[in-house]
């Protein structure tokens, strides 16, 4: 056998070797990270993730975002969503969708609880030239929009995953129904995981620290840190929500995180 076929084949192994190593590594060192979520109250969380979104870092990465968040988010939009029909963008960041939605004729309102991410975003329709109505507004909280004022309503970029505890979700729901016309659709988006990689064993642990005071009662399986805390969803358990809250769903495209709700 060749030594440069010895040689070349030593490196590969030795390559896939530090790389278990280090994903060992990065398992133990992103633990303490995972705890958190139980520590921290909901007011703690919720505190901690509007600092961090209206921040100048987060402002930058999103301020020259052009494009759609996918494929398929584009073909949701096509398919259900019709010209000059009244939209709102729930936390619209720095308004590179609103952007996009006013272009193809639709009457858009876009809101966000980060005033920088609301100047960002005013600032880039005054340069597309595209009327769009800006408002700093807060999802976990009263949404200052009349019954049946839209005709769509749109939170992707997996915004209702960055909703919780559970309550908070469905009040957010049921406002977002209201605020619906009859026959009006709801494109969301959001985190899901399949039911074998969940971290059980984690989970059941908070779920044990949850009962003593000294811990974030609140807390729920799916909670946790990733960046920036983050529900994820089972399938059940997010339909679940969406019916309690009386929508109907009419497309779900569950793996790739996105379900298209309607107010019959």
């Amino acid at each position: 056998m060749p030594l440069r076929y010895i040689a070349g084949y030593s490196l590969l192994l030795l390559t896939r070797f530090w790389e278990k190593v280090f994903d060992q590594m990065w398992r133990v060192a992103s633990l303490p990270e995972r705890f958190v979520s139980i520590i921290w109250t909901t007011r703690e969380i919720e505190r901690y993730s509007r600092t961090d979104w209206n921040s100048w870092p987060s402002v930058r990465t999103y301020a020259n975002a052009d494009d759609w968040n996918s494929a398929l988010e584009l073909t949701l939009v096509e398919r259900y969503f019709k010209n000059k029909g009244e939209i709102l963008n729930l936390a619209c960041g720095a308004g590179r969708e609103a952007v996009l939605l006013a272009r193809r004729g639709l009457r858009v309102t876009a809101c966000d609880w980060s005033p920088r991410m609301i100047a960002e975003a005013q600032r880039r329709a005054r340069e597309a030239n595209v009327p769009v109505r800006f408002e700093v507004t807060d999802l976990l909280y009263a949404l200052p929009y009349p019954e049946k004022a839209f005709d769509y309503l749109f939170l992707t970029n997996i915004a209702y995953s960055y909703l919780f505890p559970r309550y908070r979700r469905l009040r957010f729901l049921r406002q977002a129904y209201s605020m619906l016309k009859p026959g009006g659709v709801f494109l969301i988006s959001f985190t899901c995981v399949e039911e074998s990689s969940r971290q059980e064993r984690l989970q059941w642990l908070f779920m044990q620290l949850r009962r003593s005071a000294l811990f974030n009662r609140d807390y729920e399986p799916g909670d946790g840190f990733s960046g920036s805390f983050v529900h994820i969803f089972q399938a059940e358990e997010l339909r679940r929500e969406f019916e309690e809250a009386q929508f109907i769903i009419t497309d779900w495209p569950w793996k790739q995180g996105f379900a298209v709700l309607a107010k019959p």
